[in-house]
């Protein structure tokens, strides 16, 4: 069997796009016009959702590369932030 290659997720060189750019200045101007303590749960519950979908999305194409390419990443690089 061939040798797992461990590499950063740094290497791939992950931007946001120019859309993704715009959105996050969208929600972090809508957060911080808002005086609603029920719109601002709205917001965090969407943001928090959007999190979870995409933390999904990476592990599934971090694991397709290691099927298909014998490349993997190192765990820590994948596991969500503490939430102080």
């Amino acid at each position: 069997m061939n040798e797992i290659k461990y590499v950063p997720l740094q290497k791939f060189q992950i931007e946001p796009s120019m859309e993704d750019k715009f959105w996050e200045e969208k929600i972090k101007r809508t957060i911080e016009e808002c005086n609603s303590v029920s719109t601002l749960k709205e917001v965090a519950t969407l943001l928090a959702r959007i999190a979870t979908q995409r933390q999904g999305i990476i592990r599934g194409l971090v694991q397709d590369m290691f099927i298909f390419n014998n490349v993997a990443v190192d765990a820590t690089d994948l596991t969500n932030p503490d939430v102080t």
